[in-house]
């Protein structure tokens, strides 16, 4: 009886070992990408009613894909993907004279009363997803699991259609919090092209559960204590910015060990 019990466990071993498999390629996701934060998201109502809107622009990571199937249906997949993460505004500052404080200094620059806008704000973070993935067998799969993203750099940039200065930039990385945690689902299939080689094309929806901080539409430091104080402070409280993004992306991988 120890004897069969025995060859049925190495049966089994061996067949589990023959079903699992190893994936290597890489992948490019482009991205729309948006950094919300409520006092943005309901500007207007105060000082003068300075406006602040989200305006679409272009995001992007590339990067390493690494999988491990356990079986035809089940599998961990990690990527190591370099982002530059791009949040865009428009608007205009208050109907009364007034300061913007984004170089932190004590007096910040004159705006003109009234006057537009356009700005952006861009990080640039690595990506780290852990995601566990169920698999049809017929190339189609999901995926989901955390992430963690590692901020590396971060940039403001501006342009004012009236002065007193016609544009500026700002590093703006000690804004940010150094990294952040987010929540991953991605849908995605692998299209034979050969013997263990795929092309992969992947749906991602990512979602930041920390407080990413950073700036407002305007480059002012939201951990500046300014924006919340005085007779008529720029937002009534501090409030968390979350970045969220929706990424459709390309790439190529070979697969090592059971081919399905």
């Amino acid at each position: 009886m120890k004897k069969i019990l025995a060859l049925l466990v190495c049966i089994a071993f061996l067949s589990f070992a023959k079903a699992q498999s190893f994936e290597i390629g890489g992948r490019y996701m482009a991205m729309s990408n948006w950094f919300f934060n409520s006092n943005v998201t309901n500007s207007g109502g105060t000082q003068g009613s300075a406006t602040e809107d989200y305006a679409a622009s272009y995001s992007y990571s590339y990067g390493l894909h690494l999988a491990y199937n356990f079986t035809d249906h089940t599998g961990l997949e990690v990527n190591l993907m370099m982002a530059s993460l791009t949040q865009s505004y428009t608007g205009n500052f208050a109907s009364s004279p007034g300061f913007v404080y984004n170089d932190y200094s004590t007096v910040g620059f004159p705006y003109y009363p009234s006057g537009d806008y356009k700005a952006t704000s861009t990080i640039n973070a690595i990506q780290i997803p852990v995601m566990f993935r169920f698999l049809s067998g017929n190339g189609a799969y999901v995926e989901a699991g955390p992430q963690i993203e590692l901020v590396s750099n971060a940039n403001y940039a501006a342009t004012y259609k009236e002065g007193p200065i016609s544009s500026y930039n700002e590093n703006t990385k000690p804004y940010y919090t150094s990294n952040y945690f987010s929540g991953v689902l991605a849908f995605g299939n692998n299209i034979r092209l050969a013997k263990s080689f795929f092309f992969n094309i992947n749906l991602r929806l990512i979602y930041d559960f920390t407080d990413l901080k950073g700036v407002d539409a305007m480059g002012e430091n939201m951990k500046d204590s300014r924006l919340y104080s005085g007779a008529t402070p720029m937002y009534s409280s501090y409030a968390p910015t979350n970045a969220v993004s929706a990424s459709f992306g390309v790439g190529f991988v070979y697969r090592f060990g059971h081919d399905f």
